[in-house]
């Protein structure tokens, strides 16, 4: 319902590639844009889509093939990501970007309701190991879609070295579903590591925990992971000696063989011991810290009902500043990840009913940065720009590709920019 009124949505659920096709066929012809889904998990983030007629994937799902040895896999779009980690958790194997579960961000959703492969990478995601490997897009080896022509494209194959000229895979990874209908996706996976540590450190001072971060990146000692959660989301790690700090704590993992392991994490308590109490976390506690940091838990929606939640990117040498910055001006709380390059920053939505938008992006955006409202009302995420706003040379270029890949508007119109009275986003 919207308001009182009843409003009849048409939902069409293909099965299979061919039927995807003809689906975005009749929307073509008879001009009726589509919102595309997967499971819905996602459907909260970005601006609402402007139509009543959903497009499901959620029926195009199945793991196609799995070479363990290879290291690939590929499976329907609509395959849930919950089946794909167990399978590749049977060969001990992982994506290496480490998403985690951004729909309980959203709405709370359990890890049951985690998504879609096909919406991961439609939305770029990455946990934090991308300050080493990178993100979705980084690890896509190829894809098949359907455009808003009606027509069946696809870039790269089963091997890195399929992937020449321009990757397409790179541009339909966080398009939002605007630029085409993703029925099939292929990803390199890896082994996991042998072993990992954390080393923690007491910081409550999100510029000091910058500096820190920094220093531990440019060492040799090869950081996978760098993370500063604030003193009082600290007890989320739920880590020995954590509350014994009654701080921040910056956390530190290191991959890889026992011995290298070993000797890399007491090399970092040394270098980082004037910073704070520094401390190795054993390993049955590590995975624990990261899933925390992955799944970001301490602004999970289900514990923040209500709150305002803006996803920062930022380059990381100025992260520590750039999230005191926003603590002085807006009294949110902060976590940092990616060693200071995003910072997640949670307002109350009583305080700030303008979501605080202008302060926040005036702040990043002088760090050459930009902020993205990630959860928030509806009725606020149709009355400011959900994503930081392009600069104008940008702006043409996307528009010139969108006119490539769906000149009618069909696909998610308005996701990613709010559609104005006449059909154009703004």
């Amino acid at each position: 319902r919207r308001g009182k009124e009843r409003v009849m949505v048409d939902v069409l659920s293909p099965t299979t590639p061919d039927q995807l096709r003809d689906a975005v066929g009749w929307a073509l012809g008879s001009e009726t844009p589509l919102e595309i889904i997967g499971s819905g998990s996602k459907r909260a983030y970005g601006h609402s889509v402007q139509t009543n007629a959903v497009l499901d994937c959620s029926k195009l799902s199945g793991i196609l093939f799995y070479q363990p040895e290879e290291l690939v896999i590929s499976a329907r779009a609509g395959t849930p990501l919950s089946d794909i980690k167990a399978a590749l958790a049977e060969k001990n194997q992982q994506f290496h970007f480490e998403p985690g579960n951004f729909p309980a961000l959203l709405d709370g959703a359990s890890g049951s309701n985690a998504g879609t492969i096909g919406g991961l990478v439609a939305c770029n995601l990455g946990g934090p190991r991308r300050i080493k490997v990178g993100s979705a897009r980084d690890h896509v080896l190829g894809f098949e879609a359907v455009s808003g022509r009606a027509e069946d494209f696809k870039s790269g194959g089963r091997v890195m070295k399929n992937v020449t000229g321009f990757d397409l895979s790179k541009l339909m990874s966080g398009s939002f579903g605007t630029l085409g209908v993703m029925h099939t996706v292929t990803l390199k996976v890896m082994p996991n590591d042998e072993t990992s540590a954390t080393v923690i450190v007491a910081c409550s001072d999100p510029r000091a925990a910058g500096k820190a971060m920094t220093l531990a990146m440019r060492s040799e000692n090869e950081v996978s992971a760098a993370a500063w959660i604030a003193p009082e989301d600290a007890p989320h790690l739920d880590v020995p000696l954590a509350g014994e700090y009654g701080s921040g704590l910056v956390a530190l993992r290191i991959e890889g063989p026992h011995p290298s392991v070993a000797w890399r994490a007491d090399a970092l308590c040394r270098a980082l011991a004037d910073f704070g109490e520094c401390h190795e976390v054993p390993e049955s506690h590590s995975h624990n810290i990261w899933r925390v940091v992955a799944d970001v838990v301490p602004f999970a929606a289900s514990e923040n009902a209500g709150s305002i939640l803006w996803r920062v990117s930022v380059p990381p040498a100025s992260g520590g500043d750039i999230c005191a910055d926003l603590m002085e001006k807006t009294g949110g709380r902060t976590m940092m990840d990616w060693a200071g390059g995003r910072v997640w920053l949670q307002l109350s939505g009583s305080d700030a009913p303008d979501g605080m938008a202008g302060t926040i992006r005036d702040v990043v955006t002088s760090a050459g940065g930009q902020a993205d409202l990630v959860r928030a009302p509806d009725d606020m995420r149709q009355s400011i720009a959900v994503f930081q706003p392009e600069n104008p040379a940008l702006a043409r270029i996307n528009a010139r590709i969108k006119e490539n890949f769906d000149p009618h508007g069909i696909l998610n119109p308005g996701r990613i920019a709010p559609v104005s009275q006449n059909g154009e986003g703004v």
